[in-house]
């Protein structure tokens, strides 16, 4: 379950509120300060992981695909999966595909 934005403000907030009562009590105010950082860090990473997720669905076109892996690789990567033509070697004598067959 995640949680929104909107509640991690206002949990800084919170916070905020709590640290700027207790100015003179320096333990409790660092306390609550490392609560708002650990809130900010929470809100930042979830924000990296959801550009991180937009940008690994990037689909490459055609002509990509053919400037990094040449004419044959975008060739294989045209054709279907599943679909593996295998080109046939001429054995001279031989008479049959499997390994038995003289």
């Amino acid at each position: 379950m995640a949680v929104t934005n909107t509640t991690i403000i206002n949990k800084m907030l919170e916070e905020i509120y709590v640290a700027k009562n207790n100015v003179d009590n320096e333990h409790v105010l660092r306390q609550h300060v490392r609560h708002i950082r650990l809130l900010c860090e929470l809100l930042l990473d979830e924000q990296e992981k959801s550009m991180t997720q937009a940008q690994d669905t990037t689909q490459f076109s055609a002509a990509e695909i053919k400037m990094m892996l040449g004419e044959k690789g975008a060739e294989k990567m045209n054709q279907p999966k599943g679909v593996n033509p295998q080109a046939k070697i001429d054995h001279g004598e031989a008479n049959g595909d499997s390994l038995f067959d003289f």
